[in-house]
C-alpha cells in the first residue's frame, strides 16, 4: 500500500481549529462539514498511518482568519495553531515534516506556482489553492498517496488520481 498524506486546506483547518464563523463548510444541497466529521476524518486517517501536511497557503490563511477574531478570544486559536505548525516543523506524529515542501519555494518552484495559476486562475483557483495543488502533486510525485482535504470542490477536483494498484500476472495462462 502507497504510503498517504492528507493535505489541510484552509477551509478544513478552520473547521478542526472552530474558528467563530468558520467552524463549519455548508454547500447547498448537502450535509454541513462540522468539527465532529473533521476530527474523525483526521483521527481515521492517522490511525491508519497517514501522515498530515500544512501547505504554506493554509498557514497563511488560516492565521489571517485567526488574526480577525476578537483580541480577546484569538488567544486560545492562536496557541492551538502555533501548536500544529510547530508539531509540522519538527515532523512530530502525524505531521510531516514542512520543510519537505521547500523546494516548491525555491525560485524555479515559486515561478512554476506563478505560472500554473496563470493558466488556472481562468478555473477559478487562486494562488493558494494552486500552492495546494502543487504540494499534492509534489508528494504524489514522490510516491504518496496524496488527499487535498477540502471542503472546496472545485479544488478537490485537482487532487492526484490515487496510485494504480499493480497485480502480478498469472502466468500460467495461456
Amino acid at each position: 500500500m502507497a504510503r498517504k498524506v492528507i493535505i489541510l486546506d484552509t477551509s478544513i483547518l478552520c473547521v478542526w481549529l472552530r474558528i467563530p464563523n468558520m467552524d463549519s463548510i455548508e454547500k447547498s444541497g448537502e450535509k454541513p462539514i462540522t468539527y465532529d466529521d473533521v476530527s474523525k476524518s483526521i483521527e481515521k486517517e492517522t490511525a491508519d498511518s497517514s501522515r498530515i501536511v500544512l501547505p504554506l497557503a493554509s498557514i497563511i490563511e488560516c492565521g489571517n482568519h485567526i488574526t480577525q477574531i476578537n483580541r480577546k478570544d484569538s488567544q486560545k486559536y492562536v496557541n492551538e495553531f502555533a501548536g500544529f505548525i510547530e508539531k509540522a516543523l519538527d515532523g512530530s506524529e502525524p505531521w510531516d515534516i514542512f520543510t519537505n515542501q521547500s523546494e516548491l519555494l525555491s525560485t524555479e518552484g515559486l515561478r512554476n506556482l506563478v505560472n500554473e495559476w496563470k493558466s488556472l486562475s481562468c478555473c477559478g483557483l487562486s494562488m493558494g489553492d494552486v500552492s495546494i495543488k502543487q504540494v499534492a502533486d509534489y508528494y504524489f510525485s514522490k510516491g504518496y498517496t496524496a488527499e487535498i482535504f477540502t471542503g472546496d470542490t472545485g479544488l478537490k477536483a485537482y487532487q492526484p488520481a490515487p496510485h494504480p494498484q499493480i497485480l502480478s500476472r498469472n502466468r500460467n495462462r495461456r
